[in-house]
């Protein structure tokens, strides 16, 4: 059973990208919590012009808890992990880890998950993420650890290697 809460984000989330080349929701199946997320990426990063899946899942505790994100599309990306199986997030990102609900990080500002925040934060996030921008872009603190390793100590052979998986990947 969808609740009011899960319609009105994903309403919001629609209306707020319609106008937005680089973002495609959609139900996953015919449920409006359980949805894809397209992200295409942007000129001058490594992920230009490829097709980035997002499945985000509400709880049923929503929006008292994260909704659930996972990268379906093989990325090479600090804050993406693609080895992570699926049922588990592959995503680094405060705003979803369920262990941050209601907490700040002192160091970062970066704030988990309340219930005042819906989906079109999420899908900005990732945005972000796939469009290489700070903060989400954070190859300091990496779930990828080659990936974000790389991408502070040889900035040039990670964008080459990023260029790579996406288009073995992400652009087909």
């Amino acid at each position: 059973m969808i609740k009011i809460r899960e319609e009105v984000d994903y309403t919001e989330a629609v209306n707020e990208f319609k106008n937005d080349d680089t973002v495609k929701i959609e139900p996953w199946v015919d449920r409006l919590d359980h949805l894809r997320v397209t992200i295409t990426g942007i000129k001058n990063t490594p992920y230009d012009k490829g097709k980035f899946v997002f499945e985000i899942k509400m709880p049923s505790n929503y929006p008292y808890a994260p909704p659930y994100c996972y990268c379906q599309t093989l990325i090479w990306h600090p804050n993406i992990d693609p080895s992570v199986p699926p049922g588990k997030t592959n995503i680094c990102l405060d705003l979803i880890n369920p262990d941050l609900i209601g907490k700040v990080d002192a160091a970062s500002g970066a704030s988990g998950w309340t219930p005042s925040k819906t989906l079109i934060n999420v899908i900005e996030a990732l945005k972000g993420m796939i469009h290489c921008q700070a903060p989400f872009f954070n190859p300091a603190d990496p779930l990828n650890h080659k990936a974000g390793e790389q991408a502070q100590k040889n900035p040039k052979k990670f964008a080459a290697e990023a260029r790579k998986w996406t288009e073995k990947y992400a652009k087909r």
